[in-house]
């Protein structure tokens, strides 16, 4: 990690013992003096990326500080802090953010100043990680753009024409794009951020920094009716620019991951945690959805309920940890069997649902019948299962079910599944509940 130098000028050399100590802590190298002529002198010498510099107890006031120090080349965009003895000055306020200061915090209270040297700190010396879509016709440009952003830890594709460019971005994961207006070839930068605003990512929209040699505003105001995050005027000014790259990378990357814990929350919600099927609550999160399309297409909804045999058995004789993993092993096991558009659910202890879309009874009863012959090949912790499966059926123009309804129908058949002797399937019939 690079060190940051910082000038401290003041003539007290208690406040100045306590702002020095400060500036050390938080990883700065401080040259002190308590002479603003003095340090000026060392401002030619070296490029400071902090100045400090006390309003009174000097030669020479703060403001005129400011001024002098800015008047020096290569001062334009260093932070300049004026120390102030009574910041409810609003003279002496006003006076040295007109002659260029940064801020003026409080040499009596340091809390403020403490947080602000930390934060730019950890602006100057902090290196991001991402991906950066970089577009711009100009070489001379481009390479100084490219060190800029290299130098911040980022990775670069640069492209000289807006073609190469949305190719690049259809087939790739970018932080933050930075596009010229006026590109080679025949596609603009206009065009570019149209067509990238149309194809959102799954965590929403890449910040977008447009560039231009042109300040026109008109096309200024349809760049952010388009989406663009940013607009900035050429010449690029580098640590402006830095600045704004950073703040968007950061967001969007805090962005992403928000959305990610947020997904993991909703997973963890929806998801049994032993099996890694859904539970019920997304069962029932998801089962209107299913009963609306079967009532709107006119299609069959099947569901079957599947309880293993004699499970409190296994519990009861190779112990609860061996349940588990004969649980954990059957839930990886069933998912092989249906489709995507299916769900299958762990609805209780040893007890399964099957929402199955678009499939009526007799497709159901085949698929059913298929799990129970493959199931005599499978033995979790080599422990031979069977399974008691009930099915019903919400057939075409039938709008009268929604989840609990079919599943009491499809319950009441797996139990007389268990009536018949286990380890076979029996089809709800409204009038005879007889086998199929």
């Amino acid at each position: 990690m690079r060190k940051l130098d910082a000038l401290l000028i003041d003539g007290d050399a208690s406040s100045r013992n306590k702002i020095q100590n400060l500036l050390e802590q938080s990883g700065m190298s401080v040259k002190v003096t308590d002479s603003g002529h003095e340090g000026l002198k060392l401002a030619q010498q070296t490029r400071f990326n902090l100045v400090c510099c006390s309003d009174t107890d000097i030669d020479i006031s703060g403001s005129e500080f400011c001024s002098k120090l800015r008047a020096i080349s290569s001062y334009d965009f260093v932070s300049v802090i004026i120390l102030a003895a009574d910041d409810d000055n609003p003279r002496m306020l006003k006076q040295a953010l007109l002659a260029g200061a940064t801020d003026v915090f409080d040499k009596k209270d340091l809390t403020e100043l403490e947080i602000y040297i930390k934060r730019l700190v950890e602006r100057e010396v902090r290196q991001l990680s991402g991906r950066v879509l970089f577009i711009e016709d100009s070489q001379v440009l481009q390479e100084i753009i490219i060190d800029l952003l290299t130098d911040m830890g980022l990775d670069v594709d640069s492209y000289t024409n807006g073609e190469g460019a949305w190719e690049a971005f259809r087939s790739g994961h970018y932080d933050l794009v930075i596009t010229d207006i006026m590109l080679e070839g025949a596609m603009s930068g206009i065009t570019l951020v149209r067509k990238i605003g149309r194809l959102q990512g799954q965590h929403g929209p890449v910040p977008i920094i447009a560039t231009s040699g042109f300040d026109n505003k008109s096309r200024k105001i349809e760049l952010f009716h388009l989406g663009v995050s940013d607009y900035v005027a050429k010449p690029v000014i580098r640590e402006e620019l830095r600045q704004r790259v950073f703040n968007h990378v950061l967001s969007y990357q805090q962005m992403v991951e928000l959305r990610s814990q947020q997904a993991s929350l909703y997973s963890l919600a929806m998801l049994d945690e032993l099996t890694q099927l859904f539970n019920r609550h997304a069962l029932r999160e998801f089962a209107g959805k299913y009963f609306s399309e079967a009532e709107r297409f006119s299609r069959p909804l099947s569901m079957a309920v599947m309880d293993i045999d004699h499970f409190k058995t296994i519990n009861e004789t190779r112990g609860y940890q061996i349940g588990d993993k004969v649980l954990a092993e059957f839930g990886v096991w069933l998912k092989r069997f249906v489709r995507d558009e299916d769900i299958i659910a762990r609805w209780a202890s040893e007890e399964f649902v099957f929402l199955l879309s678009n499939c009526d009874e007799s497709t159901a009863y085949a698929l059913m019948e298929r799990i129970q012959k493959r199931l005599t090949q499978f033995k979790p912790d080599n422990i031979h299962i069977t399974v008691s499966i009930g099915i019903a059926t919400v057939k075409e123009h039938d709008n009268k079910y929604n989840l609990n309804s079919l599943f009491e129908l499809a319950d009441s058949a797996m139990y007389r599944a268990k009536m018949s002797g286990r380890d076979c399937i029996r089809v709800y019939d409204a009038e005879e509940q007889v086998e199929s």
